[in-house]
């Protein structure tokens, strides 16, 4: 069995944004839209498109765009893809969400397991707010201010409270892995 390790950035994001993910090569267009969409944290209301090789894949709306292909039936072994090739996605057409896609390895494996989808790395955490970068260092402020200017009645169930909220905004690998598994198991 083939698999893909593969990087997704979003591109004009500073700091940069970014997701490594393992897929398997039966992995379809369709399953690929939805994987990146749980990674990244984005809802899946708005319109998208695969640029691979010169052309456009994604799943027609009506409203929306319309394709040739069915992205419920192209792999990703059907692109014969090398590390190193590159690739797009843009979700949202509006706000133009460009995300640069790269092979970073082809690899081959026996254990069906070793290729479930899952996010092995990642940084940052998008949210539609352009403040989010914004609370984050609030939140960790918060942690830090508490820890060091703390009263003496200051409790760690007043300080856990303050990195749960910092955990809810910051990247979540576990998260994203136990979402796309069950996920890819319906």
């Amino acid at each position: 069995m083939t698999f893909f390790d593969v990087k997704i950035a979003l591109r004009g994001i500073s700091p940069i944004i970014w997701r490594r993910l393992r897929l398997a090569g039966t992995t379809t267009l369709a399953e690929f839209h939805y994987i990146i969409q749980i990674a990244m944290g984005w809802d899946d209301d708005r319109l998208h498109c695969f640029h691979i090789f010169g052309k456009d894949y994604g799943i027609a709306y009506e409203g929306g765009l319309s394709f040739p292909d069915d992205p419920r039936s192209i792999v990703l072994n059907d692109f014969g893809f090398d590390a190193g090739d590159k690739f797009a996605y843009t979700y949202n057409f509006v706000d133009q969400w460009l995300c640069d896609i790269r092979i970073e390895a082809v690899q081959h494996a026996n254990d069906i397991m070793s290729v479930q989808p899952r996010c092995l790395s990642g940084q940052g955490r998008w949210n539609n707010s352009a403040h989010y970068k914004m609370d984050e260092r609030i939140a960790l402020l918060d942690v830090l201010d508490i820890i060091i200017h703390g009263k003496d009645t200051t409790t760690v169930g007043d300080i856990r409270t303050l990195i749960e909220d910092y955990d809810a905004i910051r990247f979540d690998r576990q998260s994203i892995n136990l979402v796309t598994i069950q996920h890819s198991q319906q």
